[in-house]
């Protein structure tokens, strides 16, 4: 019996704006070409700040900006049958590729064409239901009833994740997997030593978009606990720029603090820092995490979901209440005092690495292809 051949892949995502889940669909897609995938990546629309993370051999193809107009050529691809399993990666992705495939499927049965038209769909949740998700987001919670039975298989980035989805929103538990997001971890410059940590400025990293969910005014209010010269970067941008900086002059703080912006590629930032610090509200997994690992540093990070996962418990990092000033900043002031041991920290971050990951993603939609993975 001749073998069946690999699956042809496509990864929708609504645009590779600035954001850990649309840098995962870029670093996927990639990752799915470099195992020698067909792959096609479908967008709304164009955008440069992920673009770096994306394979050029990665055929894109914009659908239209609005979300009437992308659904409808979306549902046209698949109709025409360009991919033989389609992941649609975020909440909002996930109810327009649920839609889509229900249309591609009607117009199929409406012309009599055979039921294998009906191209089979996995979706992917990246966080919380009560973080930022915007409409279409939280409908993608609201409907997960249903998209979970529609889909061949959910995937959600975390266990913590597969359980708000599963236990709050009624999501369809044998349906539901979890898979971490691939993290190109191979391109950090960690260092080799605790002695080459102590070697370097007492500055504090941290990185997420500016905006209340990553609670960045709790991280401010705990480096002006932190005697001189401890610095403190944000990298990232948002709505909440103008409220941090007033804050951070509010505290006396204004001079040991910046805001770069978003940087894509954040290897030197991290090569460049003695601790990181994550102060999120809510986290489905925490990609800053994990590439702190990689870069060998000390992490102390609130204990708000994927983080305790990642960390395994406390194992490879510090973990403190979500909100709480005091004990992060004591958490920080030890982890600048006594960076200890890179090497435990990279070996953990190698799990999350990429090709790792997508061959766990690749099991999983070659079987979804293969039928093997069925829609109730």
């Amino acid at each position: 019996m001749l073998a069946r051949p690999p699956a042809r892949l496509a990864v929708y995502v609504p645009a590779l704006v600035g954001g850990g889940a649309e840098r995962a669909a870029a670093v996927l897609a990639s990752g799915f070409r470099a195992e020698g995938r067909e792959v096609r990546l479908f967008v709304d629309f164009l955008a440069e700040e992920n673009r770096d993370f994306l394979d050029p051999g990665v055929a894109v193809t914009p659908l239209g900006p609005s979300h009437a107009a992308s659904v409808r050529a979306l549902a046209r691809h698949l109709a025409a049958g360009r991919a033989d399993v389609v992941l649609g990666v975020g909440g909002a992705a996930n109810v327009k590729l649920a839609a889509a495939q229900a249309i591609a499927a009607a117009q199929a049965l409406a012309r009599v064409q055979a039921p294998r038209t009906r191209v089979p769909i996995v979706l992917s949740y990246h966080g919380r239901s009560d973080v930022g998700r915007g409409r279409l987001g939280l409908t993608a919670f609201t409907l997960a009833p249903l998209l979970t039975r529609q889909a061949a298989a959910t995937v959600c980035v975390s266990q913590s994740l597969v359980r708000h989805l599963v236990e709050e929103w009624r999501g369809a538990a044998a349906r539901v997997v979890s898979i971490p997001n691939a993290i190109p971890v191979e391109e950090a410059r960690p260092a080799s030593s605790e002695a080459q940590l102590r070697a370097r400025e007492p500055v504090i990293l941290t990185a997420g978009r500016l905006a209340p969910e990553k609670d960045f005014a709790t991280l401010l209010r705990a480096v002006a606990r932190l005697p001189a010269p401890a610095r403190l970067v944000i990298l990232g941008e948002g709505p909440e720029r103008a409220a941090l900086e007033g804050l951070a002059r509010d505290l006396g703080i204004a001079g040991r603090v910046a805001l770069p912006g978003y940087r894509p590629s954040p290897w030197d930032s991290y090569a460049q820092a003695r601790v990181f610090a994550l102060s999120s509200r809510s986290e489905g997994f925490g990609n800053v995490v994990v590439e702190a690992l990689a870069s060998g540093l000390p992490v102390v990070a609130t204990d708000c979901g994927g983080p305790r996962e990642i960390l395994e418990d406390g194992r490879h990092g510090a973990l403190v209440p979500v909100g709480d000033v005091e004990a992060l900043a004591a958490g920080i002031a030890r982890a600048l005092d006594a960076p200890g041991d890179p090497v435990p920290r990279r070996d953990r971050a190698a799990r999350f690495a990429t090709r790792r990951v997508v061959g766990d993603y690749l099991a999983l939609l070659d079987a979804a292809a293969a039928g093997a993975v069925r829609a109730s």
